[in-house]
C-alpha cells in the first residue's frame, strides 16, 4: 500500500469516527486474521486501518470508480439508517474535497449495533 493509500485510510477513518452514531470501524476478515496470526500471509504492510477498504478501479463494467468500501458499528441510541446515510455524505464530502475529478463509489455496511 502506497503512502497516499495509507494517508487516504487513515483520514477516512477520521471522518468516519467523527460521525454521530458511530461506535467504531468494524474490523474485516484480513485485520481479524491477523490478529489470530502475527505472521499471517493476509497482512500487509501499513493495513491498519480496520473498517476500510479502498480499491482501485477495475476498468471492467460500466464504471471506472474506485470503491471505498467501510464497515462500522452504530451506536444504540441512533438510527442505522441516519447513520449510514451520514457515513456516505461526510465519506462523500471529504472525497469530493480531497480528490477532486476522482470518481468514487462509496459502500457502507453496518456490521453490529452497540
Amino acid at each position: 500500500m502506497s503512502a497516499s493509500a495509507d494517508t487516504m485510510h487513515s483520514e477516512l477513518a477520521h471522518v468516519v469516527r467523527e460521525v454521530p452514531g458511530v461506535a467504531f470501524l468494524a474490523p474485516g476478515l484480513r485485520s481479524r486474521l491477523r490478529a489470530l496470526r502475527a505472521t499471517s500471509p493476509l497482512a500487509r504492510p501499513g493495513d491498519d486501518t480496520p473498517g476500510i477498504t479502498v480499491s482501485a478501479p477495475s476498468g471492467e463494467g460500466r464504471t471506472s470508480a474506485t470503491t471505498v468500501e467501510i464497515r462500522l458499528i452504530c451506536r444504540s441510541d441512533r438510527r442505522a439508517l441516519d447513520t449510514t446515510r451520514a457515513v456516505r455524505e461526510a465519506v462523500d464530502h471529504h472525497l469530493t474535497t480531497r480528490h477532486p475529478g476522482g470518481e468514487f463509489r462509496i459502500i457502507v455496511t453496518v456490521t453490529g449495533v452497540t
